[in-house]
């Protein structure tokens, strides 16, 4: 492998890279755009929605 097949190597590693990071970064923006969960209590969001709802809709009417 000369020169230019390390220089090929190195620019797809960075185009790769950057790529993903791109990828990642947009992910990101697309699911909170959308509204979406993008922490790492993605799966328990939902549920604490409903039950916060549940529980202004319960007590709302007793104040």
């Amino acid at each position: 492998m000369g020169e230019t097949g390390a220089l090929i190597l190195q620019v797809v590693v960075i185009s790769l890279t950057v790529l993903f990071f791109l990828f990642l970064i947009g992910n990101h923006y697309y699911r909170k755009s959308k509204g979406l969960p993008t922490g790492d209590c993605a799966c328990c969001h939902k549920g604490t929605k409903k039950m916060l709802k549940e529980y202004r809709k319960l007590y709302s009417k007793n104040n």
